[in-house]
């Protein structure tokens, strides 16, 4: 029989992989169905910005530590902070932060910045070492002395050009206090506690669940959180129902008299309004969320690219490939091609991030 304080952990188990599985179905999904609910919409930006990543490393230091990341392109990194507290200085501030139990520091485009268990977060040459726990890499530091510092990484990658992390702040401070982070944050301790079956399935899953998660903190935030592009138009009620529209329907016809009648709208207050809100015409987002979906397809899927380029809403293959290679950088066919890191490339970059 189970104590009382492990059914209530299974529990939370069992909520939370039912969640991730739920939600990873849903951000898998390529039909287009209208979206009801207000909150729908992330499961179509995660979805576009084909986010790829995990929970899969966990720092447990001690004494005097030292880690340095590096900034990526296209990278995403969250610290969960479990017990303990330690410092952090990020790239461009002058003082370094406390971060305590219970803190969670996102970054979603990967600034730059240091981990370290004194203020002045100077390399001190200590050693990290990392070693295999389950689905989990830990990394550890054995100086001595009682300063700790306990947390879980997630790391993510994505589409460079996604709306979703474009309009995120540099960096994003929050809680685990947030009701749904708390039965993460459960679950991961509870992963990394023992070695359990599918523990590598379950962590895997974890990082579209924490993601949206952590989205979901950043709109409750509204202001404070200074968004910009589609997720700060998307807090305006008077453009929200466009956007929303808009993204789960690229391929229909976006024209100036259909915008301002669903936003309700003259056409001057739109243009006025939806600059202002998201920093670009409504015809210029139009035309990247339908790039967006295009790049999804051809990663997706076998069809050529003249199918993908009338699926979306482009009437040829040309007038697609000169704007996908506009906004890209590369043609249809080069993207289609182009794989990201391998994990070896990956798991080089982790080696470089956290030993000293």
């Amino acid at each position: 029989m189970y104590s009382d304080k492990n059914q209530k952990i299974l529990s939370v188990c069992v909520w939370c992989v039912y969640y991730c599985n739920n939600q990873t179905n849903k951000i898998v999904k390529t039909s287009h169905l209208l979206v009801k609910n207000t909150m729908d919409i992330l499961d179509r930006l995660v979805e576009l910005a084909q986010i790829k990543g995990s929970v899969d490393v966990q720092c447990l230091f001690q004494g005097e530590w030292y880690v340095r990341h590096e900034p990526k392109r296209a990278h995403g990194l969250v610290h969960i902070v479990t017990a303990g507290s330690g410092y952090i200085r990020i790239d461009g501030e002058q003082e370094a932060r406390l971060l305590s139990a219970g803190d969670i520091i996102f970054f979603p485009r990967s600034v730059g910045h240091t981990l370290s268990s004194d203020s002045s977060c100077e390399n001190f040459g200590v050693r990290v070492l990392t070693a295999e726990n389950g689905a989990f890499k830990v990394k550890q530091s054995h100086a001595g002395g009682e300063a700790a510092l306990h947390l879980f990484c997630a790391r993510f990658e994505y589409e460079a050009q996604a709306d979703m992390m474009t309009g995120l702040p540099d960096t994003v401070l929050l809680n685990i206090n947030h009701p749904s982070l708390q039965y993460l944050v459960t679950l991961l301790q509870y992963e990394s506690s023992q070695a359990l079956s599918g523990s590598v399935a379950v962590v895997n899953s974890l990082a579209s669940v924490l993601l949206v998660f952590l989205l979901r903190a950043c709109l409750e935030k509204n202001e404070e959180a200074q968004l910009s592009g589609l997720l700060n138009g998307w807090q305006d009620k008077r453009l929200r129902n466009l956007l929303q529209a808009v993204v789960e329907k690229p391929e229909e016809e976006w024209n100036i008299e259909k915008m301002t009648a669903m936003a309700n709208l003259s056409r001057a207050q739109l243009m006025r309004v939806f600059k202002q809100q998201t920093g670009t015409s409504p015809h210029a987002f139009v035309n990247s969320i339908r790039l967006q979906q295009g790049a999804l397809l051809l990663k997706q899927t076998a069809d050529s690219v003249l199918s993908v380029a009338l699926s979306v809403g482009f009437q040829s293959e040309t007038h697609f490939g000169k704007a996908f290679k506009k906004q890209y950088g590369i043609s249809p066919g080069q993207y289609r091609k182009n794989d990201r890191p391998d994990e070896a490339a990956v798991q080089a970059e982790e080696m470089s991030i956290y030993f000293i």
